[in-house]
């Protein structure tokens, strides 16, 4: 049985869910809603988890434009990103036990080799590489990116900003090197931190976004992703003191910051706007498959799997 057959099994999904559709001049064909099914499964032992330890958490990023303009997921998206405040987040951390197999908890601490400055929950039987280069030997199943959100000080991002943003350079030039992808860039960059390890750097990201630990300002960012500039993941914190339930892919409630108009706007400035057809197109487009392991695709292009050999 198909994680995507198991999933529909469960009974909390339409039975047309998976129908190919048109929204906003965009196919989705059946392999995006498989993706979609197992993302919002995903999701939904998250949010599961969260409830039962009392944990607080908000859509963010393309979801977070997705529930509001769309009900659901941007058409083209593919991918889910949660964000949660930094005590809860690290509560959640110490939360891997609560997710039986295929779901899979993973932070630099639980999976070898992985030194992103997010968590994902990955559901272990189906595989999502966005680039097969990036095919390092962690697990590598369809994911939900879980970010924490800190407070800061106006007047620190751009600093706090340049900093994490080199340690995390650091991190992915590094995790390109058993599948020898570094270029020179990355070299350089290996050699200008000799004495530091992907650990010791995954900490330090944590630790600088969350600098003002236990006290409370104005200000909060995404500040250990950098992705995006500061600029556009900084907000007010009292857009995020009150969360609103929204309707999302007409299977469950999704939580949003109630000043969700004021975050959209920070990130995407007029977000209510769609992008031009001929821009619309999938984030992750290599390799998204709701119903083949990535162990597969490990033994099909000749990866190391960290989880197996160590």
């Amino acid at each position: 049985m198909t994680e995507v057959e198991r999933i529909m099994n469960k009974g909390a999904f339409p039975e047309d869910f998976l129908k190919e559709e048109i929204r906003c001049d965009f196919q989705i064909n059946e392999n995006q809603k498989k993706v979609w099914l197992i993302e919002l499964d995903l999701l939904m032992e998250f949010d599961r988890v969260c409830k039962k330890h009392g944990l607080k958490y908000y859509a963010v990023y393309g979801t977070l434009l997705g529930a509001i303009r769309h009900n659901g997921f941007i058409p083209w998206d593919d991918d889910m990103d949660i964000c949660m405040p930094r005590d809860d987040y690290e509560k959640f951390l110490k939360l891997s036990d609560e997710f039986e197999e295929p779901y899979f908890l993973q932070e630099p601490h639980t999976d070898p080799g992985y030194y992103y400055s997010m968590a994902k929950l990955r559901n272990s039987r189906t595989t999502g590489f966005s680039d097969i280069r990036g095919c390092f030997g962690f697990n590598s199943g369809l994911w939900i990116d879980i970010n924490p959100i800190d407070y800061v000080n106006l007047e620190d991002c751009e600093n706090l900003f340049n900093e994490i943003d080199k340690l995390n350079a650091f991190c992915s030039a590094y995790m390109k090197i058993p599948g020898k992808h570094l270029n020179d860039k990355g070299k350089r960059l290996l050699r200008s931190h000799p004495y530091l390890s992907p650990m010791q750097a995954c900490d330090d990201v944590q630790n600088k976004a969350a600098y003002l630990r236990g006290k409370k300002t104005d200000f909060l960012a995404l500040a250990a992703n950098t992705v995006y500039n500061i600029t556009r993941t900084t907000y007010r914190a009292e857009d995020f003191e009150e969360t609103v339930m929204w309707d999302f892919e007409g299977v469950m409630k999704l939580p949003v910051p109630k000043g969700y108009d004021n975050v959209l706007k920070v990130t995407y400035r007029d977000y209510m706007k769609f992008p031009p057809v001929e821009d619309r197109g999938l984030w992750h487009s290599n390799v998204m498959d709701a119903e083949r392991p990535y162990t597969d695709y490990f033994k099909e292009y000749g990866v190391i799997d960290y989880n197996v050999t160590t």
